[in-house]
């Protein structure tokens, strides 16, 4: 029997399940399809009846269930940052992809209906519908981390893993390393992982002094913002601004042979950069007057 992605995901977190706690470690909330279908559970078939016993009962369409206003509840909760008051219920049904009960948030916001699939038939709806909408904090992260940080441009490498198409068109066969390498080549992941973490660190950091120390950075600051977006400095600004101190101190050292050669680098970077910036600059205007 063929499954959608969304029905893997939910028999994937299914399978990771806690023996003590008897249910599994990983809840998912992902957003539904607004034709999206499910089931109620069959009434129990009466005694002597022919063949198997109904699973599935009514068949019901979820985007309908928005018409049943007494269903909802007004309560306030955060969306997106904002705290609004919405119109929210619940229910468990029967989907077909995975056989089992889901939990169906339905929610009306100031952006309009929206419907949660949570394979945690526990899990309160509030809670549900502001984890949904704290994902934005996720990818804004990871733009962080990619962009700010540089955690995904290592250049660690090993000659032991097998080379792949940088553009495969299936992942069926994938090359497998060879036995007597495996301990090389999981020192070369456990290396794309710590460095990657490091990052992570990193960025926490530079978060946590954007929190404590938020009037000191910007007194530090010294480049140019045309308008303040708030009054709490980004992750970028306290790098840059973590970056010149950090310079600074470092030409302030005692001279010794290693802190010359870096003060030497350092120093010579700059230089470089300022000549071909003037260099640029003077071919700019020599062409413009031709």
């Amino acid at each position: 029997m063929l499954f959608s992605p969304g029905a893997a995901v939910f028999r994937l977190a299914e399978s990771v399940w806690s023996v003590r706690h008897k249910c599994p470690l990983l809840t998912l909330v992902i957003r539904a399809k607004k034709n999206v279908v499910a089931y109620f559970e069959a009434q129990d078939a009466q005694i002597g009846t022919i063949g198997r016993p109904r699973k599935y009962g009514e068949k019901v369409k979820i985007s309908e269930l928005f018409d049943h206003k007494h269903l909802f509840s007004k309560v306030e909760c955060t969306i997106y940052g904002k705290i609004e008051t919405v119109s929210i219920a619940s229910i468990d049904l029967l989907w077909k992809p995975t056989a089992h009960l889901i939990r169906f948030v339905l929610a009306v916001t100031n952006r309009g209906p929206i419907i949660l699939m949570c394979n945690d038939l526990c899990q309160n709806p509030v809670t549900a519908l502001e984890l949904y909408c704290a994902r934005v904090r996720i990818e804004t992260m990871f733009d962080m981390l990619k962009n700010l940080m540089g955690v995904f441009e290592y250049r660690f490498w090993t000659k032991w893993l097998p080379r792949h198409s940088r553009k495969p068109r299936k992942n069926k066969y994938l090359k497998t390393p060879e036995h007597d390498n495996m301990a090389k080549v999981r020192r070369c992941f456990a290396a794309y992982e710590r460095f990657v973490m490091i990052g992570a660190i990193a960025l926490g950091l530079l978060q946590l002094i954007s929190l404590k120390y938020e009037s000191l950075v910007w007194k530090e600051f010294q480049g140019f913002l045309r308008t303040k977006s708030r009054s709490l400095p980004s992750e970028r600004t306290v790098k840059s601004v973590i970056g010149h101190l950090l310079v600074k101190d470092l030409c302030s050292f005692a001279p010794s042979l290693i802190m010359c050669k870096i003060q030497e680098y350092i120093f010579k970077k700059k230089v470089v950069g300022f000549i071909c910036q003037r260099t640029n600059l003077a071919s700019k205007l020599e062409t413009t007057e031709t």
